[in-house]
């Protein structure tokens, strides 16, 4: 239940039916159930929330003065033929109107609300964080048989930018290629909401509180400046969210949106610069080093809480972001380091900001989604935006805040907003049914042939054999101290390698992590490797709970980073971090039973039913997608053999 107050501090709801006008579905079901939000969003009557429903529609609804229908469930049935499926795309513009390109454009098919296919920019273009959608629509279309005209709605968000007409979000997408009508846009709100959607409705739970934590969102209330950080904006929000048979999601919270704020993302952005690293992407980096510092500046406040809000001490500094840090550094800790130039050395003090900006992170969204559930009442909690892959964070938030479940969509970043358009569309336009994400493998199924294809150019470099087992030589070369590339199903959706698209090698062996950070992944060595683990045995190596292993639990997704039983971590040091943690997969046998059997295959033959499982792609490529990547990563990477089914390639003796 929501506490007292809750409505009136945060805004009433905004009602509207939906228009009537998007093919597949029927007018008396076309319509927003409940989408509420505070007060700057409500009037459906301001200029840029009425822009976002097709000219037509307006233009009918004015002529008539009907009043917006009220939010109540349609009782009639759905009137299309039952042979006739209903397609919803899902998509994010990554071009603002100002030009700036905007990062991880991805796409999403659903046919009758279950996804068909979903995919990032960058797997195809073979660019890491690509704008752009093009290749990432077409493969989906590719993947359902159909061509652009037959899909239903186009769903569609954006951020850094005001919320767009679906006339300009149609150019845009033309403008890219995809040639879209201007009648089948569907242009979400809310770039915060998109990312709700995409937490909460393929969640496991019918009610839940779900926090929405990035770098930012929308530009919120009136553009003021042409810089868009100069703006109010989306930074991090609550939402109570339920789905009852009628779907209500709610914004409850807000916080961080002023001009001058930083959000959680942002702020642990700011600090990775200073710490050398390229991008807000390289965010992990930070994570991982901070298992070095010791703490002994994790007193030193980044964020503060203050009737009910969650403000940044650190002020924002658009184009000036590691002069921040310094200046923030040197009045919090007395620390007057200078910030660190990329591929210098890292020393103590690296170590010890590293420390500070996680514990920072962790005490902040401890503290909001302590509020959140109390002030809801509300045990499940459900976590999107780029700060939701933080899984050292999702570990405490999972054992110190007494939660039913938790759940964290693997495509958390902006990946994730062309899966939660699509979802949320398909709802509003008065799709039935409920999908939940027990896997993230929604890419393409390759067949013999494709495969065939893919190896026919390399045919004077590999050798491809098809042993009797190819699982069971599989795991023998792996206990041998191989590493091997493993190519099994359609790719993951997210930045994750959960043994689709994974490298894999022997965690007992002392040598397995200084040779992948040499010579194969070539990358830093404070960064660990995750291990794979049966769900049968997970409870055996690592400090683990059944919520937590559980299908579409956050171990499943490798989000939540967990210790390794002491008795344990001299049997798999290759994945074993330096605080003892490891960022656990566990693996079941209804979602992966190819992949289950070759742990279990390994268990046999030593002992132990753990892989290190890395991503198979090499340093700053995108994870591979198709048979030809991988054949051309095996090749450049130097890996032992490659596994596509029953096929094993290794090196021509030549």
């Amino acid at each position: 239940m929501r506490s007292p107050g809750t409505a009136s501090r945060y805004g009433c709801s905004w009602r509207s039916s939906w228009p009537p006008a998007v093919r597949g579905f029927p007018a008396s079901r076309a319509r927003i159930t409940c989408w509420r939000s505070p007060r700057s969003w409500r009037r459906p009557s301001t200029p840029r929330l009425w822009a976002a429903f097709p000219t037509a529609w307006r233009l009918s609804r004015l002529r008539s003065r009907l009043p917006c229908r009220p939010c109540q469930p349609s009782t009639s049935s759905r009137r299309r033929r039952s042979d006739v499926s209903s397609y919803v795309l899902g998509v994010n513009l990554t071009r603002t109107s100002t030009g700036i390109g905007l990062d991880d454009g991805a796409a999403a098919l659903l046919r009758d609300g279950v996804p068909v296919a979903a995919i990032a920019e960058e797997r195809l273009v073979r660019r890491k964080h690509s704008g752009g959608v093009r290749k990432a629509v077409g493969y989906c279309l590719v993947e359902a048989g159909i061509e652009i005209d037959a899909v239903d709605a186009v769903a569609v968000s954006i951020c850094c930018e005001l919320t767009p007409s679906p006339r300009w979000a149609a150019s845009a997408l033309r403008r890219e290629g995809v040639l879209v009508r201007d009648d089948q846009v569907v242009v979400v709100p809310s770039h915060h909401l998109s990312h709700a959607a995409s937490a909460f409705l393929p969640s496991p739970f019918r009610e839940a509180v779900t926090v929405v934590a990035d770098n930012e969102g929308n530009i919120l209330g009136p553009r003021l400046h042409s810089d868009y950080w100069r703006n109010s904006l989306e930074r991090t929000t609550v939402w109570d969210c339920c789905d009852d048979g009628r779907l209500r999601l709610e914004q409850v919270g807000r916080h961080g949106d002023g001009p001058d704020e930083l959000s959680l993302g942002s702020a642990y952005g700011y600090i990775t610069r200073w710490l050398g690293f390229p991008s807000y992407h390289d965010a992990s980096q930070t994570m991982a080093l901070a298992a070095y510092g010791t703490g002994k500046w994790t007193d030193a406040e980044l964020f503060t809480w203050h009737d009910g809000r969650l403000r940044c001490r650190m002020p924002q500094r658009h184009r000036a972001k590691t002069e921040a840090v310094s200046d923030w550094l040197h009045e919090q800790a007395g620390v007057s380091a200078p910030p660190r130039t990329p591929g210098a050395a890292l020393d103590g003090t690296h170590h010890e900001v590293a420390a500070l900006a996680q514990a920072a992170l962790e005490n902040a969204l401890l503290r909001l989604i302590g509020d959140a559930v109390e002030r809801t009442g509300l045990r499940s909690v459900c976590l999107a935006g780029g700060v939701a892959l933080n899984c050292v964070a999702n570990h405490r938030i999972a054992r110190e805040l007494d939660l039913d479940g938790l759940f964290v969509q693997p495509a958390a970043s902006d990946v994730g907003q062309a899966l939660g358009n699509a979802l949320w569309a398909h709802r509003r336009l008065g799709g039935d049914g409920r999908w939940t994400m027990a896997s993230s493998s929604l890419g393409h199924t390759y067949t013999t042939a494709e495969i065939d294809a893919a190896l026919a150019p390399w045919s004077d470099q590999v050798r491809v054999t098809r042993p009797e087992d190819p699982v069971a030589d599989a795991a023998s070369r792996i206990a041998d101290g191989q590493v091997v590339g493993w190519f099994d199903g359609g790719s993951e959706y997210g930045i994750r390698a959960l043994g689709q698209r994974s490298l894999l090698a022997d965690p007992r062996r002392a040598d397995t992590k200084p040779r992948l950070d040499a010579e194969i992944k070539r990358r830093e060595a404070f960064r660990p490797y995750a291990p794979s683990v049966t769900a049968g045995a997970a409870g055996d190596w690592f400090d683990v709970r059944p919520a937590e292993t559980a299908a579409a639990g956050p171990a499943t997704f490798m989000l939540q980073a967990v210790p390794v039983l002491p008795d344990r971590r001299a049997r798999i040091p290759a994945v074993v971090h330096a605080d003892g943690t490891a960022r656990v997969h566990v693996v079941r046998p209804e979602i992966q039973p190819r992949y289950h059997t070759l742990i279990e295959r390994f268990a046999a033959l030593t002992g132990v039913p753990v892989l290190l499982n890395t991503s198979f792609n090499a340093a700053g490529n995108p994870i591979v997608e198709s048979p030809a990547d991988a054949v051309a990563e095996f090749l450049t990477l130097g890996l032992d053999a490659l596994v596509f089914d029953d096929r094993v390639v290794t090196r021509a003796a030549n």
